[in-house]
């Protein structure tokens, strides 16, 4: 695959990271993820997708097309979010950008599934 043609806003990150943190570092970070290894790397793009996503993170960095950084919850804050407001717990996203809200919504998340798990 060529990245370039496929991913170019992603190709230019993986740029600007060779630049920043050294390509050998950035290599093995790349090859890590692409024998499957999460949290090494991830990116989406034009509906594809390279490397291998975080399992377990509880917040996800990600670059949009303007080359801005934002953070978003990862899918399993997203779908316990939903199951807890199906049960009649509210959970409020006060700031999307606030990591500290997250790892603390994080937390209420897990002890809201060990809760409903053991019930």
């Amino acid at each position: 695959m060529d990245l370039r043609a496929v991913m170019p806003m992603t190709a230019a990150r993986i740029d600007r990271m060779r630049k920043e943190l050294g390509t050998g570092v950035v290599n093995e970070m790349l090859r890590a993820a692409m024998a499957g290894q999460p949290g090494k790397f991830f990116a989406m793009e034009n509906h594809r997708t390279f490397g291998t996503p975080e399992t377990t993170a509880t917040s996800v960095i990600c670059w949009d097309e303007s080359d801005r950084c934002s953070r978003r919850d990862p899918q399993w804050m997203i779908d316990a979010t939903a199951f807890a407001n199906s049960i009649g717990i509210e959970i409020e996203v006060r700031d999307e950008q606030d990591h500290e809200e997250a790892r603390e919504r994080a937390k209420l998340l897990r002890k809201i599934l060990r809760e409903a798990k053991y019930a």
